[in-house]
């Protein structure tokens, strides 16, 4: 996407009293859809549906954090040639998410931590997707202020709701299914109607 053409398209939409379009979309997509495999995965091996010891459940979680990462860094390049990038709500939405990610890594990292010292219980790690939820819902209310879609106001609520529902369920076999479906509605479906609605880009 050349500089000159970004202005105009930046220049249209400022015109028409609007906000560029999100394009967070694929993220969602990549991410929401390997969070809900990782997430029936570990429901899987806790029923034990697998025959893998509960203790080796962390082993899903690494392959999710190295393929979700590498996966997002090539998503990333394909956004190179969409209008909009330099748009105050895209780059909002962008620094709103990565601080999203931010907190679930740190939280994440804490609770490992404080497992190996012998701090901690494994109901911590029960409470990571919760802690996301929260991270989505303030993600998708800076959106939704910012001028994304309207129902990105809905699903912050939606968030919060299941990151409260969800501690009634920690501990519980069961709660991986609901933090697996919980994603599919916060994440993935997002994604598939953000991507669809994503501006063209230029050929490079």
């Amino acid at each position: 996407m050349t500089d000159e053409s970004d202005l105009a398209y930046l220049k249209s939409v400022a015109e028409a009293g609007q906000s560029a379009a999100p394009l967070a979309g694929r993220f969602f997509l990549w991410w929401g859809g390997l969070a809900c495999l990782a997430l029936l995965g570990h429901w899987s091996v806790l029923a034990g549906l697998t025959g893998i010891e509960p203790q080796y459940v962390g082993v899903i979680w690494t392959g999710f954090g190295i393929v979700g990462t590498a996966g997002s860094a090539l998503l990333r390049r394909g956004l190179s040639h969409k209008p909009g990038l330099g748009a105050v709500n895209v780059r909002a939405e962008s620094a709103a998410w990565r601080g999203v990610m931010g907190l679930v890594i740190a939280y994440a990292i804490g609770a490992v931590i404080a497992m190996s010292l012998g701090r901690g219980h494994l109901i911590l790690f029960d409470t990571i997707p919760l802690v996301a939820f929260g991270g989505y819902g303030v993600a998708f209310w800076v959106s939704a202020q910012l001028g994304g879609p309207r129902w990105m106001t809905h699903l912050a609520f939606a968030s919060w709701l299941a990151s409260g529902l969800g501690l009634m369920l920690v501990g519980q076999t069961a709660f991986y299914l609901f933090a697996a479906a919980a994603t599919a509605l916060l994440a993935f479906l997002p994604g598939l109607i953000l991507v669809r609605r994503e501006p063209a880009g230029e050929p490079g």
